[in-house]
């Protein structure tokens, strides 16, 4: 339900947030370095984007390389994660 004067918003799906993610690679090397998952998490609207990167990758980070893989299971698992957070569309 909608209150007046506020705007309703709606949550990222799964490709939303694989293209937004992938967007952040600045030097399309294929992986984010939690600095580029940094600044995706602040775009999102994290209240402690450094914060929620380094969770991003304790949970994300499957071989332990401290990246993600844009190209591997690990964007999905970083998606997964972030959809968990139910970040919205501003």
């Amino acid at each position: 339900m909608n209150t007046k004067g506020v705007a309703c918003r709606r949550t990222f799906d799964e490709d939303q947030l694989q293209g937004m993610f992938k967007w952040f690679d600045k030097d399309n090397n294929g992986i984010l370095t939690r600095q580029e998952l940094n600044e995706a998490f602040s775009k999102l609207g994290s209240k402690f984007p450094a914060w929620r990167a380094w969770r991003a990758l304790l949970h994300a980070d499957t071989n332990g390389d401290g990246c993600i893989s844009v190209s591997e299971q690990e964007l999905n698992e970083l998606v997964k994660y972030a959809l968990k957070r139910g970040y919205k569309l501003k």
